[in-house]
């Protein structure tokens, strides 16, 4: 017997290159995007090894970065503390100005001009004996109004982050504004209180050391006499102003020493340079929330500052290296 064949079949035959052509029933829009979306595939294959190298550039520079701002603060705090300050009131507006907020440039510049004018105050020669008062009570303020804001701001973002606004019947729409604006909110207060403590920690120095009962290094230019306040350099005797009395035994107006210490960031006496109890200050729970904020403040310098800074070394990086 012979074997059964089996039935044959016609196979057309295949091009070595063949392309898949959509369905006829997709629109022109759903066809674009699907050359969009091709399109990006292309570009982006075989990435995975780059976007890699990426992040372990990135993981490095924060980790180097990092270090060597401790070194430099160590070593070098003056030019550090410097840079910083300048680095505080020059990179926020400059990224403000790119991306077109006129909003935020305007209040910054009509910050600048009034602290411009407290400058000027600070280094008329002579200088006042009120100026010291003037110059805390200025930041003080500013300090108040940053806080206030930036509480507000917080508690907004955290309602909406909760959606206690949608439950109590506000639109999804509206609960989104509501957001933005605390987060507004809570970068001005945090921003402007950052910026304002750096610098009065700076005219608290030239302040005093204009007084001359102060020096950096060394022995002050003025002998202090008693019952006289080192910073503003008038008399405590008979003084309607609180006054507070160091550990070392020297007497200061109460707004002239917490305008030192606490918005100053100062821990040592103006005229004998003995540390200051910080917690003798702090006579009721907002003096002990007061501080608190402050020492937040202090911490946010290397995320509005140096963090930006950071992120353009990398991309510099990126782009010397042709990564993208």
């Amino acid at each position: 017997m012979s074997e059964s064949q089996p039935p044959s079949v016609n196979i057309p035959p295949r091009h070595a290159e063949q392309t898949i052509v959509p369905s006829a029933g997709l629109s022109p829009d759903e066809l674009a995007a699907l050359d969009a979306e091709q399109r990006y595939l292309e570009e982006h294959a075989g990435h995975e090894q780059q976007h890699a190298q990426m992040a372990m550039i990135l993981f490095a520079c924060l980790i180097f970065s990092q270090i060597g701002i401790m070194i430099w603060k160590k070593y070098h705090i003056r030019s550090f503390n410097l840079l910083t300050l300048l680095g505080l009131w020059l990179v926020p507006p400059a990224m403000a100005l790119n991306m077109g907020n006129w909003r935020y440039i305007t209040i910054w510049a009509g910050f600048s001009v009034i602290n411009g004018l407290v400058l000027r105050k600070v280094m008329e020669n002579p200088m006042k004996s009120t100026t010291p008062k003037i110059v805390y009570r200025w930041f003080q303020k500013v300090y108040s109004v940053s806080y206030a804001v930036g509480i507000t701001g917080y508690v907004i973002v955290l309602l909406t982050f909760l959606h206690v606004l949608a439950i109590v019947g506000v639109s999804a729409d509206t609960e989104v504004k509501f957001f933005e604006t605390g987060v507004i909110l809570l970068f001005y207060g945090l921003y402007f209180g950052t910026l304002s403590r750096d610098l009065v920690d700076r005219l608290s120095d030239a302040m005093a050391v204009r007084m001359g009962y102060y020096s950096k290094s060394g022995f002050p230019a003025k002998h202090l006499r008693q019952s006289m306040c080192a910073i503003c350099g008038d008399s405590t005797t008979n003084s309607t102003e609180k006054l507070h009395n160091l550990n070392c035994g020297h007497t200061y107006h109460e707004l002239c020493i917490r305008g030192w210490t606490i918005l100053g960031k100062k821990d040592i006496c103006p005229y004998c340079k003995e540390k200051v109890d910080l917690k003798s200050f702090r006579n009721n729970p907002w003096d002990t929330q007061q501080q608190l904020y402050l020492s937040l403040l202090d911490g946010l310098r290397y995320l509005v500052v140096w963090n930006p800074v950071v992120f353009l070394l990398v991309h510099f990086v990126f782009e010397l290296l042709g990564l993208k």
